[in-house]
């Protein structure tokens, strides 16, 4: 009998988790955001603006016009695997075996590949195109009105390399509409997963989720009343005893985990000789006045905000410095100058 763990990142999983949640939580996958492009129009989609119905492309948050910048992205954050996301990426089938097929070949045939969809426009075609680019994972959130039609599509789908599964967002006090969904689906012997995540709040959907009478908690960035949904429907979920994996993924999972994994590895990756990376993943080194003629020039070097130089040498020569915490992100963020 299956039992629900609660993972160290808060997590809570009945069953196996999916292989890209497993590299998501080591900070093991990139994001590649494939088009911003989509088939529906969700009241509770938190992309921003910037990419909603705009035809872009981003890796880790970095806007890119090329494949090749994909590559260069995925391997200085050291990912073994990447995420398509959108929009919806099967919108954009020729940009999307491009990207897929770059990957496999530049980082190998074990490199995982995850693909999120609304499954609109898939067909059994669409299944078996898919598994020949060897992607591992599909993941559909479907209109309701479709649903009906994607799982007799999966039924009928025999091969089993490619792993697919369900990906929907929790809402607050909603626990009896997940247990039918949970009842209906796991009767579908092709289904390997679900995966439900806690309702966020974004700039983009708060006006239309406080309409519909939806309340942000204190962190200030999830519904109130979602995580405890989730809660309620796993314990019902080890009730039951579905033969089905679930998975429930927090906002803060996403935060702490997820990203700021990727960040620190990414530190690491591309930190200059001057900069430490802190445990938090962010980049540390020290400004210095331009007139500071303590440090030996060679020492110093041009940063985009003025001299820097290593904190042990600035603290070493006795020189006046600021410290500088930025994101090891591609335009290397700001934090704080103390």
């Amino acid at each position: 009998m299956m039992r629900v763990k609660r993972l160290y990142t808060g997590n809570v999983v009945y069953g196996s988790l999916p292989e890209g949640c497993k590299l998501c939580l080591r900070g093991l996958k990139s994001v590649v955001f494939v088009t911003g492009i989509c088939p529906r129009s969700c009241f509770y989609c938190p992309i921003n603006n910037e990419k909603k119905g705009r035809d872009v492309i981003y890796v880790n948050e970095k806007p890119v016009d090329d494949i090749s910048k994909i590559v260069v992205e995925v391997a200085l954050s050291g990912s073994r695997g990447i995420g398509l996301t959108g929009g919806d990426p099967l919108f954009k089938l020729d940009r999307l075996i491009a990207i897929v097929k770059t990957v496999k070949k530049v980082f190998g045939p074990k490199f995982h590949v995850h693909l999120y969809t609304t499954g609109k426009n898939l067909t059994l075609n669409t299944l078996e195109l898919l598994e020949s680019l060897n992607i591992d994972e599909l993941r559909i959130h479907p209109d309701p009105s479709d649903m009906e039609r994607i799982l007799n599509l999966i039924e009928n789908y025999n091969k089993d390399t490619l792993k697919i599964g369900f990906e929907i967002p929790i809402f607050p006090n909603n626990l009896n509409n997940l247990i039918n969904l949970i009842d209906k689906i796991s009767r579908y012997r092709n289904v390997n997963f679900i995966n439900v995540n806690e309702l966020e709040f974004s700039e983009s959907n708060s006006a239309e989720l406080k309409a519909r009478g939806y309340s942000i908690s204190d962190d200030w960035k999830t519904a109130e009343g979602s995580h405890t949904t989730a809660i309620q429907f796993l314990h019902e979920i080890e009730l039951r005893s579905p033969k089905l994996n679930v998975h429930y993924c927090p906002a803060n999972s996403k935060d702490n985990y997820q990203v700021r994994l990727r960040w620190y590895r990414r530190g690491i990756l591309t930190a200059r000789s001057h900069e430490i990376v802190s445990d938090e993943g962010t980049i540390l080194k020290a400004i210095i006045s331009e007139t500071c003629e303590r440090i030996p020039s060679t020492l110093v070097v041009k940063g985009h905000i003025g001299s820097e130089t290593s904190l042990v040498l600035a603290e070493s020569y006795g020189a006046e410095y600021r410290l500088v915490e930025e994101l090891p992100d591609y335009k290397r963020t700001l934090l704080n100058i103390l």
